[in-house]
């Protein structure tokens, strides 16, 4: 074992976003022992420095990943110099902000860090993991009521939250076995003083009844907060839990909300903790007739960056923006003209790049 710092004074909050972890991160900083901020994102960069696929940079992040790795194989004792090396220089971070705050532990809630759970495990032994579960269904209605909004081409930019991080979740539960800290969302709001009781038991710090009312508690300084919600209310509240039920009213929603439950399937779901189809029939509830494709956006276009799109699929989205402004006939005229200048633009640029390369 290496005797680098392990993360003893670390405590993780791992989620997918939209799953309560700025509420549980603000009932947490009211204990007078724990430090936090806004979202550090700060592991992400070191861990990614090794991984040869998920990172674009200018300078071709393959390469570095592959020099990296021929440098610690060849000149040093192997990858684990580079792994103490990160150690280090997350120690002086965090110890420093500890100092500064003068407090013992330092909560670092980043939920995309569900994309680097083996990787902090292994660099950290000793800190504290909290998973923090939340229907699924209930993060995608809050994605589309806040971030979303109607602008249904935004939705891709939440794929691996929506997508990925479920599978993450339950793939680091059982890889931390004993270890890990799991708390369900529902729980949480529905009986926080049992709940966060225990959860303190786990974390062996002392439960204050004064964390739960977290109006007095600051907030973290930083831009990578939850603007939403939060300010609802002073303590945990349960109104949330089944907002997602309302989905099945709206036909849009109800079709993302059920295309996101096949994606996730039977396994994923039941194994976070929910009933697949108790939430199926919560979905399927409101529903009035068959959908008409035409007023539909299609949740396999939604889901999907929009650099991801082919021809189509930008038209199809094109289309169904315009209509929804300007009406059928009116709509239908100006995704065509766009459509023509769009396919126009590609083909000058085929024309250029093929000319480049030609000379």
């Amino acid at each position: 074992m290496s005797q680098y710092f392990l993360g003893e004074n670390l405590i993780f909050i791992i989620s997918q976003p939209r799953s309560g972890s700025t509420l549980l991160q603000r009932v947490l900083a009211g204990h007078p022992e724990i430090q936090t901020s806004a979202e550090t994102w700060m592991m992400l960069h070191p861990v990614y420095a090794l991984r040869n696929a998920g990172i674009e940079t200018e300078y071709d992040s393959r390469f570095a990943s592959q020099g990296m790795l021929e440098f610690l194989t060849h000149y040093t004792d192997g990858e684990e110099v580079h792994l103490d090396a990160i150690r280090e220089w997350a120690r002086v971070i965090y110890e420093n902000a500890l100092k500064k705050g003068g407090k013992a532990y330092f909560l670092d809630k980043t939920p995309r860090y569900f994309f680097i759970i083996p990787e902090l495990y292994r660099l950290f032994p000793k800190a504290k993991f909290i998973f923090l579960i939340r229907n699924p269904m209930a993060v995608l209605a809050s994605e589309l009521s806040t971030y979303v909004n109607g602008d249904w081409k935004v939705l891709g930019i939440f794929r691996p939250d929506l997508i990925h991080a479920p599978q993450y979740l339950l793939d680091g539960i059982q890889l931390l076995g004993d270890r890990a800290v799991v708390i369900r969302y529902e729980d949480f709001v529905r009986t926080p003083e049992k709940s966060i009781t225990a959860l303190c038991n786990q974390l062996g710090i002392t439960y204050h009844e004064s964390m739960l009312n977290y109006d007095k508690t600051p907030k973290p300084m930083g831009s990578m907060n939850d603007p939403v919600g939060i300010d609802l209310h002073t303590r945990p509240s349960a109104a949330s839990v089944d907002k997602w039920r309302n989905m099945s009213n709206d036909p849009q929603s109800r079709h993302f909300a059920i295309s996101y439950l096949d994606v996730l399937g039977h396994r994923v779901i039941e194994a976070l903790g929910y009933s697949y189809g108790e939430i199926r029939d919560g979905l399927e509830a409101g529903k009035h007739g068959a959908l008409r494709g035409a007023d539909i956006f299609p949740w396999d276009i939604a889901i999907r960056p929009q650099n991801d799109w082919n021809f189509r699929e930008w038209f199809a989205a094109e289309q169904y923006f315009a209509i929804k402004r300007k009406g059928k006939i009116k709509g239908r005229l100006s995704a065509l003209k766009q459509g023509l200048l769009h396919a126009y633009q590609l083909l000058k640029q085929q024309l250029h790049t093929r000319r480049g390369i030609d000379d």
